[in-house]
């Protein structure tokens, strides 16, 4: 045999355990401290931290894989537009009409208007703002345009 008796394992076997013991000792030794576990300096007593509870997690939209749409921005036209007529003829201007495009029926917004003079008329513009407009003079004649877009434009200027 080799000179190792069952007597001699149990003591090995001890000693073995003792070095475990040891090392995981000194494996488990204090924030600061050198490997004898002496501390430099007093540790800060640590404040108890409070468990925070879990935050509810928000229900998936029922089609989560479909990007979200953006909806289209509806043109708002607003309640009322502000328009400077200008007369820039050599005659004075006796009435300004104006008219939903394509009809007859219009209504007199302006006039008299002296010439090279200006003047601001508030208008309430229709669904797409377009407006023809009629100007009668002093000497009877008259100008037109049809299908004008005052609310883009905000000025009527009058010229020979």
């Amino acid at each position: 045999m080799c000179g190792i008796t069952k007597s001699s394992w149990a003591v090995w076997g001890l000693a073995a355990g003792a070095l475990l013991v040891a090392s995981a000792a000194a494996a488990q030794v204090a924030p600061g401290a050198d490997a004898a576990g002496a501390v430099a300096k007093p540790a800060a007593a640590a404040k108890p931290t409070a468990a925070k509870p879990a935050a509810a997690a928000k229900p998936a939209p029922a089609d989560a894989s479909a990007p979200a749409k953006a909806k289209p921005k509806k043109a708002t036209t607003p309640a009322k537009v502000e328009v400077v007529v200008t007369n820039k003829r050599t005659v004075a201007l006796t009435a300004l009409l104006l008219s939903p495009p394509g009809s007859a029926d219009s209504s007199k917004v302006a006039g008299p208007l002296a010439a090279g003079k200006k003047t601001v008329i508030h208008i309430s513009p229709g669904k797409d703002c377009l407006f023809d407009v009629r100007g009668l003079y002093a000497d009877g004649t008259s100008t037109a345009a049809d299908s004008v877009e005052l609310c883009k434009d905000k000025a009527i200027n009058l010229v020979d």
